[in-house]
C-alpha cells in the first residue's frame, strides 16, 4: 500500500513539474526561438514536449525546430519561414532573419536571396557574410543560377567580398544565358535603379525587363506595364505597350495588374495628342471586379469613380463579363498578339492628363450635354482648339475670371502657325515688334505649325485656369 502510494505520489509530482515547465516555457520572450538562445529554449522545453503535457509546439514545429538546433540547414529555413509567418510559433521576423542567416551560412541559396531581400529593406543582418559568399560560390561553380543571383547582389554592393560591379553583372549575365528570367528582371532592375558601379540605364532597363517578361517572368509583366505609363522619361512612356503587358498579367490573374489595367480603361490615354485608347468603362469596371475578388484590391472609390458614368445595362454588361472570366494559362498568354482596341471614330476621347482636380470635373459635369466651353476639341484640328479656348475664354469673361480669359487668348495667339513656311526672319520680326508691341514674340518666333501635342498642351493650360480664383 505504502509502496502503490509512494508512486502515485511520484506520479503527480511528474506532472505537476512538467506541467510547471510547459506553462513556463508556453510564455517565451521575443527571441527565446532565435538561433542566440535556441539551445536553451529547446532545453526548457524537451521535457514536457517528450510527454506532450504543456508543450507549446505542435509535434512537427517542435521537431522542425530541433533538427534547425542540430544544424539542418533546410530546417533553418523552414523554421525561418515558421518564425517570418507566425505559423505555429510567436510570428518573430528578426529570429527569422537570424535562421536564414544560418541556413545560408551553409549554402542554402533560397535563404541568401531572403537576406538580400531583408538588407535591401533595411533590415540588420546578423549572419558571417563572408561565409555565405564562400558558400554561394561552390553553388555558383555547380551552375546554381540562383545562386549566381544572391552572389551578384552581394558583390556589387560589398558583402562579403570586396565591392566589384563588373564581377555581378557578370553572374547575372550568365545566369540569364542560362535561362534565368529572374536574372534578367535583376540587370532590368539595376540599370533602372542604378547600383554602385552601375549608373542608371533605362533604356538598357526596360530591355531586360522586357526579355524577362517574354520569357514568363509574371512580376516583369507587371514592372513593364507600370514602367511605360509611370517612367519618368517621357520619351518612354507608351500606353500602347502598358496596355499589352497589364492584360497579360491580368490574364494570368495578377490582381494588382488587374487593378491598373482597369484604370487605364477608365481613364483612356493620349500621346501627342491623338488617342491611343479610348475609355471603356464597360471593360473597366469588369477589370476591376476581376481585381476586386482579391481582399487587397477591393477599393470602393476606383469602383465609384467608374461607375458613376455608368448605365444600368453598362453595369449588367461588366457584371456577366467578369462573372465568365476564367485565367489563362502562361503558355496561352505567351502565345497572344494583344494590341489595344482600334480607336473609333465615335469613340469617347481622354480627357488630357494635365487637366485634372477642380477643373477635370467642371468639363465632366457637361459630358452628356455640354455647352460650348466644355467640348475636348479634336488636337489634330487647329481650327477645333482654336474655337475651343476661344469659348472657354468667354465663359471666364462671364464668370468674372479674367486672368482665365487673358491666358487663354495668349495662350491661343502662341499656337498661331508662322506667317510663312520656316518663319519670319529676325528683322522681320522686330519690324512687326516695333509697329505693334502688343503682339506675342512666342507666336512670331514660331517657325513650324503647331503639333497636335502643342494643340493639346495650350488647350489643357487654357482648360485648367477655368477653377482658378
Amino acid at each position: 500500500m505504502c509502496g502503490a502510494f509512494t508512486t502515485v505520489r511520484l506520479v503527480v509530482a511528474c506532472l505537476a513539474a512538467l506541467t510547471a515547465m510547459g506553462i513556463a516555457s508556453s510564455a517565451r520572450a521575443e527571441g527565446e526561438y532565435g538561433p542566440a538562445h535556441a539551445a536553451q529554449t529547446l532545453s526548457d522545453i524537451r521535457l514536457p514536449c517528450m510527454f506532450i503535457i504543456r508543450c507549446p509546439l505542435t509535434p512537427s514545429v517542435y521537431e522542425t525546430f530541433r533538427r534547425a538546433v542540430a544544424g539542418e540547414r533546410d530546417q533553418q529555413y523552414e523554421l525561418a519561414k515558421l518564425l517570418d509567418r507566425g505559423d505555429g510559433l510567436p510570428r518573430d521576423l528578426n529570429a527569422a532573419t537570424g535562421w536564414y542567416g544560418r541556413a545560408a551560412e551553409q549554402g542554402h541559396v533560397p535563404a541568401a536571396l531572403e537576406l538580400n531581400h531583408r538588407r535591401h529593406e533595411g533590415q540588420a543582418i546578423e549572419a558571417d557574410e563572408g561565409k555565405i559568399a564562400a558558400a554561394l560560390r561552390a553553388a555558383v561553380d555547380a551552375g546554381n543560377t540562383e545562386a549566381m543571383r544572391a552572389l551578384a547582389d552581394m558583390t556589387i554592393y560589398g558583402r562579403g567580398g570586396p565591392r566589384n560591379p563588373q564581377e555581378a553583372l557578370a553572374l547575372l549575365h550568365r545566369a540569364a544565358d542560362k535561362g534565368s528570367a529572374l536574372a534578367e528582371q535583376d540587370l532590368g532592375d539595376l540599370y533602372l535603379l542604378g547600383a554602385p558601379g552601375v549608373p542608371m540605364d533605362a533604356r538598357e532597363g526596360f530591355r531586360w525587363m522586357a526579355t524577362s517578361a517574354r520569357h514568363g517572368n509574371l512580376e516583369a509583366m507587371e514592372q513593364l506595364g507600370s514602367l511605360y505609363l509611370h517612367t519618368p522619361d517621357s520619351s518612354l512612356q507608351d500606353p500602347a505597350e502598358a496596355y499589352r503587358w497589364l492584360v497579360r498579367a491580368s490574364l494570368l490573374d495578377a490582381a494588382r495588374s488587374q487593378e491598373a489595367l482597369s484604370t487605364l480603361l477608365a481613364e483612356g490615354a493620349i500621346v501627342n495628342g491623338r488617342t491611343v485608347i479610348a475609355p471603356d468603362t464597360i471593360q473597366a469596371d469588369m477589370w476591376f471586379r476581376i481585381a476586386a475578388r482579391s481582399p487587397f484590391h477591393d477599393n470602393p472609390s476606383i469602383r465609384h469613380s467608374i461607375e458613376m458614368n455608368m448605365t444600368s445595362a453598362e453595369l449588367q454588361q461588366a457584371k456577366k463579363l467578369a462573372a465568365d472570366w476564367h485565367p489563362r494559362t502562361l503558355q496561352e498568354v505567351l502565345a497572344m498578339t494583344i494590341d489595344p482596341p482600334a480607336v473609333k471614330a465615335s469613340a469617347q476621347r481622354p480627357w488630357p492628363p494635365g487637366l485634372m482636380g477642380a477643373a477635370l470635373q467642371q468639363f465632366q459635369d457637361g459630358v452628356d450635354n455640354p455647352e460650348p466651353w466644355q467640348r475636348l476639341p479634336d488636337f489634330d484640328r487647329p481650327e477645333e482648339v482654336a474655337a475651343a479656348m476661344t469659348a472657354i475664354a468667354e465663359h471666364c469673361e462671364q464668370k468674372g475670371l479674367d486672368r482665365c480669359a487673358a491666358q487663354c487668348r495668349d495662350r491661343l495667339t502662341d499656337l498661331t502657325p508662322p506667317e510663312k513656311p520656316g518663319g519670319l526672319t529676325v528683322d522681320e520680326i522686330a519690324d512687326r515688334l516695333r509697329k505693334n508691341p502688343g503682339l506675342s514674340p512666342a507666336a512670331l518666333m514660331r517657325k513650324t505649325t503647331p503639333t497636335a501635342e502643342e494643340q493639346m498642351q495650350g488647350w489643357t493650360w487654357c482648360a485648367a485656369r477655368v477653377a482658378d480664383h
